[in-house]
Order: structure tokens, then C-alpha cells, then sequence
């Protein structure tokens, strides 16, 4: 479990899973208050370059504890057996009235980079 995720980028051993857990509140005075994701997409993609194809492309529509703001989005090793290399990433969210958010980096203006190592071990 050498994966990691920081506010600038993710590093992942190419082929292994990677459950990124997410929880969404608004500060509400000195209470935080969940977000309801009922019916929210959670969408990420990684590509080599802005306009390029994703490499990976996940979604998520069911959340663990919608009502909590509370939700899971997994690489499984099938996402991450991509070709070793450094590449771009963001998650957003988007909302059934239309709000759409980016969500990681978690600064606007900032790129996040997807960077998968080698993977030593091999299964076959």
C-alpha cells in the first residue's frame, strides 16, 4: 500500500487499487454541515495532456452515506495498468440541479499530476 495522495498529486504503483475516501461539507458558522450527494456524479480522469484522451476515466453515482456527504472513488488495478509516466488528473463533482465543482486540487488554479511507478511483481 505504497500509494499516496497529497493536495498536488497522486502516486500509485502501476496495477494497484487505490480507494480514495472523499468527504464533502460546507462551513456553516463553526458547524460543518454534510452535503447531501443524492443523485451527485463524482467524476475523475487522468490524461498525458489537457486535451488528450483519458488514460482513466471513473465515475460515481452510488455514494457510501450519501446523506452523510460521504463517498468512495476506487482505482482498481485495471485503471492503474497504465503505461508508467507522470500525468494530469482533477475530480468533480456535479449536482442534479447542474453545479458542477472541481474538487481535487483542492486549489484553483493548480494542477494536479497522477504519477504511476513500476510495478516489480507481476502476476502471470
Amino acid at each position: 500500500m505504497t500509494s499516496r495522495m497529497t493536495t498536488t498529486g497522486i502516486v500509485i504503483t502501476q496495477g494497484d487499487t487505490l480507494n480514495i475516501p472523499l468527504k464533502f461539507a460546507l462551513n456553516q458558522g463553526s458547524n460543518k454541515v454534510p452535503v447531501d450527494l443524492t443523485n451527485a456524479v463524482l467524476r475523475m480522469q487522468v490524461r498525458s495532456t489537457a486535451d488528450g484522451q483519458p488514460l482513466i476515466k471513473k465515475e460515481v453515482s452510488e455514494h457510501t452515506y450519501p446523506d452523510q456527504g460521504i463517498t468512495v472513488l476506487q482505482l482498481t488495478p485495471e485503471d492503474t495498468n497504465i503505461p508508467v509516466g507522470t500525468y494530469y488528473t482533477d475530480i468533480e463533482i456535479q449536482f442534479i440541479d447542474g453545479q458542477k465543482f472541481t474538487v481535487y486540487p483542492p486549489k484553483a488554479g493548480c494542477k494536479a499530476y497522477f504519477k504511476v511507478t513500476d510495478q516489480f511483481t507481476k502476476g502471470d
